[in-house]
């Protein structure tokens, strides 16, 4: 029988303080992934304003995709299923493919999912150039926060080279992969709170009987 401590839900979503007394997600996430580097803030960041970074159609792809990192992790990577709900405006969740592998849904559920949550058009010139003023927001937000983001000065000068010559997207950090070695997927908040939640909580729901 499956036991409510199967899963673990972490919820990030950015509160801008205002001069009040509020409690940093910024600072929730380094405290929760103290070995990141700039360019892993960066990419949480990213995804909560873009999603999946890319139009998705191709749900074979897709399927294929999911197929390949479930086999291919070492079993020490599964632990926990976890999703959390991203920094800034929370429009992203971050989804563990353990909730697959533990059966709380299918892979089938969780590509439809992630269909559902691509965009319907590409990210352009506009888009990059006022994320480039958000992501400056973020990093003075950052100067406060401790720890520091490991590899700051590298990663800021590399962001903002990608952003000047219009490309966006960027990888996690080899000591963020190597460290917390996490599979999960990207999915829109309102896909994910439709199509996954009641999933995941059928399966509590059955574990509590």
């Amino acid at each position: 029988m499956l036991s409510r401590k199967l899963i673990i839900i972490v919820l990030m979503p950015l509160m801008v303080c205002c001069g009040r007394h509020e409690r940093s997600p910024l600072q929730d996430y380094m405290n929760a992934y103290p070995q990141s580097q700039l360019c892993d803030v960066y990419k949480f960041c990213f995804q909560d304003k873009f999603g999946l970074e890319h139009l998705m159609s191709d749900s074979v792809a897709a399927m294929s995709y999911i197929e390949r990192e479930l086999e291919c992790a070492d079993s020490a990577d599964w632990q926990n299923p976890v999703f959390y709900y991203y920094l800034l405006d929370s429009n992203y969740v971050r989804v563990d493919l353990n909730f697959v592998r533990q059966g709380y849904f299918s892979k089938e559920t969780l590509v439809s999912a992630m269909l559902h949550s691509s965009s319907a058009k590409a990210i352009d010139s506009a888009d990059i150039a006022h994320w480039k003023i958000e992501w400056h927001a973020i990093l003075s937000q950052l100067q406060d926060v401790t720890p520091h983001p490991l590899n700051y000065r590298e990663d800021s000068l590399m962001i903002e080279q990608l952003l000047d010559s219009g490309r966006y997207a960027t990888h996690h950090s080899k000591l963020f992969n190597s460290t917390y070695r996490q599979h999960y997927r990207i999915v829109r908040r309102d896909v994910f709170e439709k199509e996954l939640l009641p999933a995941i909580a059928k399966v509590l729901d059955v574990a509590e009987k």
